[in-house]
């Protein structure tokens, strides 16, 4: 059976898992590291031995107050789950440079024959994937304590503050993965159209409203998976919305009609559901779109999808701004790009048009 993940279900995963992992930070220009310890799904939570005011006056408590921070982030990055592992390598190399060619993503391809004497033996060669620039972005975000937090002690303002940032984080990673798959503008060739039977599995229309929506559901992703298999770029891994992932497990599954068996299909390994997100700051709204209801992507993963990172989000603290009564600012960024060869690995799915 193929495993659905989604941010609600990894949610839930993470309820059983216990873990301490070291997460750096920055401090005057210093690498720095505090442990973050995950019990039964539970994150322990950093708190302040003084008032927030008292944690700014010496270098000993700006530094345990950063550790709070960083930890709020952590905790605040386990609301937003990410979604893509299934699909990207993570490469990670502090001496990355900022632009890729687009042909650096290559791969071995090596073949026994049988040899006979005086012949001359094969060698190997390197081939690669095409696709577009990769490109590593810096990434950043930061918010301020302002005078009025210290003098109130609104810890809890701080807290949320924290928290956000590491959701937005998250938020922010998921699409930058997804949406190369998401919005690429896909050719014939990479495209299945919708399979409509009736629920003898004969062949109709949607128009004839005698379409069994499971069945034709099922029908076009057999459809879709034989599709890539022609194109020699079998894929594994479904993207879908997340008002059709239970749509798609059941069409996956054994099912019996009509006095007849049909068995599950396999190949499709992962189903990920992803309605994209949310955030608002201030008065201003951020949306990353998600996975339209009637759109699935099947994905050769892996291969020529590279998750590049030259350094993951580090949070540091800096100097406050008197004429407008800030006390310190918080700035968390992260250095990275993304390399995603669609074309080559990617075959768009319409769906049957038959569920509300």
């Amino acid at each position: 059976m193929a495993r659905i993940i989604s941010l609600d279900r990894l949610r839930q995963e993470r309820t059983k898992l216990s873990y301490e992992q070291t997460v750096p930070f920055v401090y005057k220009g210093e690498m720095c590291y505090v442990t973050k310890k995950v019990v039964n799904g539970g994150m322990e939570i950093f708190l302040l031995g003084k008032p927030i005011g008292e944690m700014l006056t010496s270098s000993t408590s700006r530094k345990e107050l950063l550790e709070k921070v960083v930890l709020d982030v952590e905790l605040g990055k386990e609301t937003v789950p990410l979604l893509y592992g299934p699909i990207y390598e993570r490469m990670e190399d502090s001496n990355f440079p900022e632009v890729f060619d687009p042909k650096w993503a290559q791969y071995g391809v090596v073949v026994f024959l049988q040899y006979i004497e005086g012949d001359e033996i094969k060698f190997g060669s390197l081939r690669a994937e095409e696709g577009p620039v990769a490109r590593i972005i810096t990434w950043a975000a930061g918010f301020e304590y302002t005078e009025d937090m210290i003098e109130y002690n609104q810890t809890f303002n701080m807290e949320v503050l924290n928290r956000a940032m590491g959701e937005s984080h998250n938020a922010l990673l998921n699409h930058l993965h997804l949406d190369p798959i998401i919005s690429y503008n896909y050719a014939a060739s990479n495209t299945t159209n919708a399979v409509y039977v009736d629920v003898e599995g004969k062949p109709t229309t949607k128009e004839a409203g005698n379409a069994h929506p499971t069945l034709s559901l099922r029908e076009t992703l057999k459809k879709g998976r034989g599709d890539s298999r022609k194109k020699k770029r079998p894929g594994n891994v479904l993207l879908v919305a997340g008002t059709r992932e239970e749509h798609v497990q059941e069409a996956l599954e054994g099912m019996h009609v009509r006095g007849t068996d049909l068995p599950a299909l396999g190949g499709i390994t992962e189903i990920i559901a992803y309605d994209g997100y949310d955030i608002r700051v201030a008065k201003k709204s951020y949306s990353y779109g998600g996975v339209n209801d009637n759109t699935a992507y099947l994905i050769r993963p892996k291969g020529g999808f590279k998750e590049l990172v030259k350094h993951g989000l580090r949070v540091d603290a800096g100097d406050g701004d008197l004429s407008r009564l800030i006390e310190t600012q918080i700035v968390g960024r992260t250095r990275r790009g993304v390399y995603a060869a669609v074309a080559e690995n990617v075959q768009k799915i319409n769906l049957p048009d038959l569920f509300d």
